[in-house]
């Protein structure tokens, strides 16, 4: 049997009003934390929409590395000025507030192969990820090459790493990341 108040146009308006999440003109610094507190907030099986001005690819890590199979995640709109993500809560949540994932506290240490070292920064901040490759550049031994694994295309790497001698190399992976190759020139 259906409720004609509650599908009603306005209440309906209203209630997605109460849905979305603007988190545009929260800063940087404290998003991520917002975000994470309106989910644990969230009944089991409840949502919002999350609406935010870029691809929210490094809350999705940190959420996948946290809550695995707590949380659904399911694109609305991407892009390219508004991005909409439906974020479900599937269980209930013990801890009251999202740890640092192990990725994101190995992040700070590059892995060195042969000639090639590796830095992981997905999953964190802005402008921690720029910070973090740029130290690893700065300490980069002679002769190796530094591979950069990032959640979006690091445009401003580009020009700092060309300042610092270098030549850039970045590709988009498969799952929307991004690999940036750095040599000296």
């Amino acid at each position: 049997m259906m409720n004609q108040n509650s599908n009603s146009p306005s209440s309906d308006s209203a209630q997605a009003a109460n849905v979305v999440f603007d988190v545009r003109p929260i800063p940087g610094r404290v998003k991520h934390a917002q975000i994470f507190q309106r989910w644990f907030d969230l009944p089991v099986g409840q949502h919002f929409v999350l609406l935010n001005d870029h691809d929210p690819v490094p809350l999705y890590y940190q959420f996948s590395a946290e809550f695995s199979g707590a949380f659904s995640w399911d694109y609305l709109e991407r892009g390219p000025e508004e991005f909409r993500v439906k974020i479900t809560k599937l269980l209930e949540v013990r801890s009251a507030a999202p740890t640092p994932s192990l990725a994101a506290k190995q992040a700070a240490a590059p892995v060195t192969v042969g000639s090639q070292q590796s830095i992981d920064v997905r999953g964190l901040e802005p402008p921690e990820p720029l910070v973090r490759i740029l130290d690893a550049l700065e300490a980069l031994p002679a002769n190796t090459t530094l591979r950069a694994h990032t959640d979006r295309e690091p445009c401003h790497l580009f020009g700092e790493a060309e300042q610092r001698g270098f030549n850039s190399d970045c590709q988009e992976q498969a799952d929307g990341s991004w690999v940036t190759v750095l040599t000296r020139a």
